[in-house]
C-alpha cells in the first residue's frame, strides 16, 4: 500500500492536478516533508507568473523535492499548456510467482500489449528461464533484474540466451560497477546517477537505455540533461513508475507525449490498480480513455 497527495490547481475555471507520491526507501523525501515544503513554497508558487515559456525555468529556481517537483510540474502544464487528444505505447508489467507472471502474460496479450517488463528478482534460476522461455516470442521482452543477482550469477543465467532476445536488460548486477562486462542489451535504472556518472556510461559498450523515473527524479525540468544526453547517442530513454496513482500515470504519459518519446513507456502498474480512471487500448494509454 502507499500514502501520496494530490496537488490540485485551480486558475480561472482551470484546473490541473499532480501526484506527489514518494516511494519509501527510494525516494529522497517523506511525503510528509514533501507536504511541508509545499506549504513552505505555496505563496511563492502563487506569485509566479507561469508560461509556457518559462514554466520549466520556475520549477528549477523552486529547488523542490523530486515528488512534488513532478506533481507541480504537471499541474501547471496541464493548465498553461493543454494537451490535445494523444496516445503513447505502453510495456506491460509482469511480476510475482512463475504461476502470476504466466497467467497476467496471457491477460496482457488479449489487452494488445507487445512490450513487456518481466521482474526475474523473486523468482529463482530456474523459474526465471521458464518465464523468459514462454514470453520471449510473444513479447519484445525487457528483463528487470533489480541489482538481485551477483555478477557470476548474472553473467552464467543469460549466456543462455542470444542476445537478442530481449529489448534490453535492466539492472543486472549487484555491483554496477561492474556493468561494463556484460554482454546483453543494457539498461541503466538505480545505478544512474546515484553510482554511476555520465562518464561511467560511456564505457558500457552494450549500453541501450536509460531508465528514468519522474517521481523519483524529477519532471521534464530535471530530465531534460537526461534525455539530450540519450538522444546524441541513439539511446532509449523510457520513462518508468514507481507505483504511483491514476493520475500519477497519466501525468508520466503527458510527460512522454510533452518529450515526444517513441519507446513504450513503463506505467504498467496500471494493472495492480485498484479502479483506475482510465483503460490501456491494444497496449496504449490513449487520452480519450482517461
Amino acid at each position: 500500500k502507499r500514502r501520496g497527495a494530490v496537488l490540485q490547481l485551480i486558475s480561472n475555471g482551470a484546473q490541473g492536478f499532480g501526484d506527489m507520491t514518494p516511494l519509501m526507501g527510494w525516494s529522497h523525501e517523506t511525503l510528509e516533508e514533501a507536504i511541508v515544503q509545499f506549504n513552505d513554497k505555496i505563496k511563492e508558487i502563487e506569485s509566479i507568473e507561469w508560461t509556457q515559456s518559462n514554466f520549466l525555468k520556475n520549477i528549477q529556481y523552486l529547488k523542490l523535492y523530486p515528488s512534488l517537483s513532478f506533481a507541480l510540474e504537471s499541474a501547471v502544464s496541464s493548465i498553461i499548456a493543454p494537451l490535445s487528444e494523444f496516445k503513447i505505447l505502453t510495456s506491460a508489467l509482469l511480476m510475482g510467482s512463475l504461476d502470476e507472471i504466466l497467467k497476467h502474460s496471457v491477460m496482457r496479450l488479449s489487452e494488445g500489449f507487445t512490450s513487456a517488463k518481466l521482474k526475474v528478482s523473486q523468482l529463482n534460476f530456474e523459474d526465471a528461464r521458464i518465464a523468459i522461455c514462454a514470453l520471449k516470442d510473444k513479447f519484445r521482452l525487457r528483463i528487470d533484474v533489480n541489482r538481485s543477482w551477483t555478477t557470476s550469477e548474472s553473467l552464467k543465467f543469460f549466456s543462455q540466451f542470444p542476445q537478442e532476445t530481449f529489448d534490453y536488460v535492466e539492472e543486472p548486477f549487484q555491483n554496477p560497477k561492474d556493468l561494463l562486462h556484460f554482454t546483453h542489451p543494457l539498461a541503466v535504472d538505480e545505478s544512474f546517477p546515484k553510482d554511476l556518472s555520465f562518464q561511467d556510461l560511456e564505457c558500457l559498450p552494450t549500453l541501450k537505455a536509460l531508465i528514468y523515473k519522474p517521481t523519483l527524479q524529477g519532471g521534464m525540468s530535471e530530465c531534460l540533461p537526461y534525455l539530450h544526453w540519450s538522444r546524441k547517442r541513439n539511446l532509449c530513454f523510457v520513462l518508468s513508475s514507481s507505483f504511483e496513482s491514476d493520475i500519477g500515470l497519466m501525468n508520466i504519459a503527458s510527460m512522454a507525449h510533452r518529450l515526444n518519446l517513441k519507446d513504450p513507456i513503463g506505467i504498467g502498474t496500471y494493472h495492480y490498480l485498484q479502479n483506475p480512471r482510465f483503460q490501456m487500448v491494444n497496449g496504449y494509454f490513449e487520452t480519450s480513455t482517461a
